[in-house]
């Protein structure tokens, strides 16, 4: 029917053949495998497919399809089988689409390892996927880091990818949570249990992603020793808190862990009280970063950081566990975490607000050619971090230089192995003079 597409021979050596030269529409699209699985959650998926009209768009757009249908969370596998159209309703350039697979089981499990900011944990999940037939999902999450960070989340999600508004990534999910943190830097432990609604949506033809959040719950905060002063106790005990909260993310960067071009943008906003019907506290956390390629494979990195906490006396106090606390190789480099803020009675006593910027060189190793693939798991880079707290002047500057080595770990998380160099600091503020170890996914 028409031309035949695998008879097609390359013009030259070496070249592909043009498949856009043979005529070809889809009759039929068969998406078989499924069980429990709603009709109309997967259909939308293939609407593209009947767009095509030559075998090169039928080949692009089944691939899209493929990813689409593994994207909405109901398969093991996927295998496609691409033929001409047979039947009375089968028509010139006519093919079949037939996508084949095997659905999740009821229950999925895993065990593995995640990254946090300065901090790796060992995970666990139970999961129970497409419940209802339309992806959604109740899962059973539990982590306990190196630090003794300990997390235990009960998670509905429903997704809404198979409605009018799919392409934008329309989620809600409801969780309910307990997460147990330290805080050695000014020497408390934080105990959350609580109930955390999230909406999400992204807007694709700008490469931005919402969360909108409502968390309620009871936070209280332990005394770790009996070295931990009273301006700290003094917040101790179970408060009851509403969180009304907002994420937007802005991601342009050609790669998450070594950009070379591209921006990103990232923005927090929460509404904080103690009360339902009443926020006193407003907390504002806002990271950017640009990267400019430059030549033989080096680029110039400026990242910036900017947090601000603002509290109504007469409605609300100030928690400790509300401040920030500057400092470490994910922020400033030079400082431990937490060295860069204002101490008192030995510990970290935070800051309402502080801005902190980061200037950075990054080049590929030397002779990276000679160790192939593994080469381009690392970058050198040469830095300038630069920042203060409790002011958005120039005041009281915090600074530090230096040149390091990167590891990538993943797609999202890199090691970073760099010696540093203060060069201003305050009386009291906890300097790393030499060689500073970090791992995480955002670094400033």
């Amino acid at each position: 029917m028409g031309g035949n597409p695998s008879k097609a021979e390359p013009t030259s050596k070496g070249r592909e053949p043009d498949f856009t030269r043979f005529k070809a529409r889809v009759d039929h699209v068969k998406i078989g495998g499924l069980g429990r699985t709603q009709d109309d959650y997967v259909q939308r998926a293939a609407r593209h497919l009947f767009n095509a009209r030559n075998f090169q768009e039928v080949i692009i757009e089944t691939a899209n399809v493929k990813d689409e249908l593994l994207r909405l969370g109901i398969y093991k596998n996927l295998r496609i089988k691409i033929d001409t159209s047979k039947g009375k309703e089968a028509t010139e350039y006519g093919y079949s689409v037939a996508f084949e697979g095997d659905e999740l089981t009821r229950i999925t499990g895993s065990v593995g390892v995640e990254v946090g900011q300065n901090d790796g944990a060992a995970t666990t999940e139970l999961v129970t996927p497409n419940i209802f037939g339309r992806g959604e999902k109740l899962s059973l999450n539990y982590s306990h880091s190196y630090v003794r960070n300990s997390v235990l989340n009960l998670r509905f999600t429903k997704p809404y990818l198979h409605t009018a508004v799919g392409d934008y990534d329309p989620e809600t999910s409801i969780t309910l949570f307990k997460n147990s943190s330290p805080s050695p830097w000014s020497k408390y432990r934080t105990e959350d249990t609580g109930m955390l609604l999230d909406f999400s949506f992204s807007l694709p033809a700008l490469n931005f992603s919402n969360s909108l959040q409502y968390e309620l719950g009871i936070k209280e905060l332990f005394a770790m020793d009996k070295q931990t002063p009273f301006f700290v106790r003094e917040h101790n005990g179970p408060k009851l808190v509403s969180t009304f909260r907002y994420i937007g993310q802005f991601e342009g960067r050609d790669d998450n862990v070594f950009p070379s071009s591209g921006a990103f943008v990232k923005g927090t906003m929460e509404l904080i009280g103690s009360r339902l019907s009443q926020t006193g506290i407003v907390r504002q956390d806002v990271h950017a970063e640009l990267n400019v390629p430059l030549f033989l494979g080096l680029s110039m990195q400026l990242c910036g950081r900017v947090g601000l906490t603002m509290y109504d006396r007469k409605k609300e106090t100030l928690p400790i566990n509300q401040l920030f606390f500057p400092g470490g190789p994910q922020t400033l480099r030079g400082f431990e975490i937490a060295g860069a803020c204002p101490r008192r009675d030995g510990v970290a006593a935070g800051c309402q607000s502080y801005w902190a910027t980061g200037l950075h060189l990054w080049a590929p190793l030397p002779f990276n050619q000679y160790f192939g693939g593994f080469g381009n798991l690392f970058r050198t880079h040469a830095f300038y971090n630069l920042g203060t707290c409790d002011s958005f002047t120039t005041d009281k500057l915090r600074s530090t230089a230096g040149v390091g080595i990167a590891f990538r770990m993943g797609q999202k998380a890199r090691i970073e192995f760099n010696y540093c160099q203060p060069l201003s600091y305050e009386a009291g503020d906890r300097v790393v003079k030499g060689f500073q170890f970090g791992i995480g996914y955002e670094f400033l």
